[in-house]
């Protein structure tokens, strides 16, 4: 019958249509699974004092958003050697730059160091793209830096004046921020062994100093 036909091509193209577009779920998916068991599982799975965390949310953030890409590994090492956080959850923040992000990132701060600095802003995005890919390409610090550095110094004067001021801009709410979402978990927590919250970050603390211990370094006092 042509009407039952004709119903049942609509029927079809209606399915079709309303049917997901596997590769970009699968894209959303992958990402959903990346932010979880790099984000946030370590934050939930932390056997470490709230500020611990928090300082290394704050460390991620100055060095992601403040170190030149290729350097950061680098930073954070020298960093470690100086104070305590949390390595693996700072290396995660330093993640803010990437390869998706580092284009539009670095030109926005040639257009902000620009602004603040009362310059110009000459470079198209494209030949700032262009004037990055020896950047990108880079395989090594040794290879970055120097890619890096001859991007000239005019781009680099504005480049650093942005990267100090939105490093600090970040870091202080990152800090405040990981600190409030430690502390609310360690509250429940507490609350769920039957102890006080002092308790817990007592105990937490000891542990952290254990870990310092066995791993070589003097533990500080506390935060």
């Amino acid at each position: 019958m042509p009407t039952a036909e004709k119903e049942s091509d609509k029927g079809a193209k209606d399915d079709s249509s309303a049917r997901p577009r596997v590769p970009g779920d699968e894209r959303r998916n992958w990402w959903r699974r990346a932010l979880s068991k790099y984000f946030v599982e370590p934050l939930i799975q932390s056997r470490n004092p709230p500020w611990f965390d928090a300082r290394a949310a704050a460390v991620g953030m100055v060095v992601g958003f403040g170190v030149p890409a290729g350097a950061q590994m680098i930073a954070l090492g020298a960093l470690r050697a100086i104070i305590r956080f949390n390595v693996v959850l700072a290396f995660v923040f330093t993640w803010v730059s990437n390869p998706f992000t580092i284009i539009p990132m670095y030109y926005g701060y040639y257009r902000l160091g620009s602004l603040i600095l009362g310059y110009e802003s000459i470079l198209s995005s494209d030949a700032f793209q262009q004037a990055m890919k020896p950047l990108l390409s880079a395989g090594y610090f040794w290879e970055s830096l120097p890619a890096f550095l001859a991007l000239g110094e005019d781009i680099l004067i504005r480049w650093s004046v942005a990267a100090v001021l939105v490093s600090v801009i970040t870091a202080i709410p990152g800090y405040l921020l990981t600190y409030r979402f430690q502390k609310l978990r360690c509250l429940k927590e507490a609350e769920e062994l039957g102890v006080t919250y002092e308790a817990l970050i007592k105990d937490l603390e000891e542990r952290s100093r254990m870990n310092e211990a066995m791993s070589g370094r003097m533990p500080e006092s506390g935060p």
